[in-house]
């Protein structure tokens, strides 16, 4: 076996096994236990992935290239040019014998490799005759598979294709301790999902409670509204919390369950609606619809309905980049109310005017004597809030 620039050239002369099958690694059931963390295999084909092998069989003038792991008793292929399948079993695995050497190994002659030299995917008629191939390793340096090239002819690389699939190998590996981030990630996120979920609901029930056994009017009014706001921002945490980055929320789905929750909270003799045409929204449209909602139900029970009773509907619409949100009470709100309220004199106002500027939305406020009505809708020439 001679080393040259780095790399680990196979002969006859040196060669002292005859046993076709691959050697298992000295620590091969961490190094499968390794191969697992990473989720790769029986993973669809990949674009990613195949660019790699393309590029690598083009500049290395390779008809054969791939992305293999070794996996217990196959050789499994995340991405191949010129073989035509998946897997192959660990008994013919050129790759199954690599792994246990150098960084890189090349071998110009497969016939003259004793490991090889009787194996049928290189003594064919269109037998590879040529390998070289970059180890693919983790982090902890145990071998996972190759990004290897091979030929029908025996040759030799140029040290310039030798660093291509080395620089090739390095890629492949970032991609993939990149995606076991992300899902080390995403893992965390879970837990922190449901922690806060539990934290909200937790929370929200104390309030209840505690307004409940309020023997002050304004205190209680406070801690029914703080209540109100948490069940609603429950009700979206548990909507987002398993979108994947991109996805919509379904409003229908989220205004539901706001709608079952605050429900519970609203005093006796008030009842609650919403319809929702059209289906799903970004977040930021979702949380500014349901802020809105919510700021619209505590101003009518807190200015009305708490004592008379009434009802409170609300209608949201989406259609492509346009949306509207209507929400009503059949209150005793009168002109001078809604004008108070387009003056934005509350606090509950204020909110609603920020609304309506950060989702770039007109916003109306009418009311005639038998109940308070606003609209918020989308700018015509506005189409980033969806």
């Amino acid at each position: 076996m001679a080393a040259v620039i780095g790399v680990t050239f196979f002969c006859r002369s040196l060669c002292y096994r005859k046993a076709m099958k691959p050697e298992l690694h000295p620590q091969e059931a961490e190094r499968l236990r390794e191969l697992r963390r990473y989720g790769i295999l029986d993973t669809d084909r990949e674009q990613a992935f195949d660019e790699i092998v393309e590029l690598t069989a083009q500049l290395c003038d390779a008809p054969v290239s791939v992305v293999n792991f070794i996996d217990e008793g196959r050789q499994w292929f995340k991405a191949e040019v010129g073989l035509g399948v998946r897997s192959t079993p660990i008994d013919t695995s050129l790759c199954g014998h690599v792994i246990l050497q150098g960084d890189f190994v090349e071998i110009p002659d497969t016939l003259a490799d004793e490991r090889m030299a009787d194996n049928p995917l290189c003594t064919s008629e269109d037998g590879f005759r040529f390998y070289a191939g970059a180890v693919l390793k983790a982090a902890n340096g145990l071998p996972l598979g190759t990004l290897c090239v091979l030929d029908n002819k025996p040759r030799v690389l140029s040290e310039q294709q030798r660093k291509v699939i080395r620089i090739l190998s390095h890629q492949v590996m970032r991609e993939l301790d990149l995606r076991q981030a992300l899902e080390r990630e995403q893992v965390l996120r879970r837990e922190i999902d449901h922690r806060v979920k539990n934290s909200l609901a937790s929370i929200g029930s104390l309030f209840s409670m505690k307004a409940r056994a309020a023997p002050d009017e304004k205190v209680r009014l406070a801690l029914e509204d703080a209540s109100l706001r948490i069940r609603s921002l429950s009700s979206l945490h548990a909507e987002l919390h398993d979108l994947e980055q991109g996805q919509l929320v379904d409003l229908a789905s989220l205004f539901r369950r706001v709608s079952l929750d605050l429900q519970q909270l609203l005093p006796d003799g008030v009842s609650l609606s919403v319809a929702v045409s059209g289906d799903h929204a970004s977040p930021h449209l979702a949380n500014g619809l349901l802020l809105i909602f919510n700021e619209f139900v505590s101003n009518s029970v807190k200015h009305g309905l708490a004592d008379a009773g009434g009802t409170i509907a609300c209608e949201i619409a989406i259609e492509n980049d346009h949306w509207s949100i209507v929400c009503r009470d059949n209150g005793s709100a009168g002109p001078q109310d809604a004008e108070r309220a387009a003056a934005n004199s509350g606090l509950g106002t204020r909110v609603i005017s920020s609304l309506a500027t950060s989702l770039g939305a007109s916003i109306d406020w009418q009311a005639d004597g038998s109940g308070m009505a606003l609209r918020l809708a989308s700018i015509a020439d506005q189409g980033s809030s969806r």
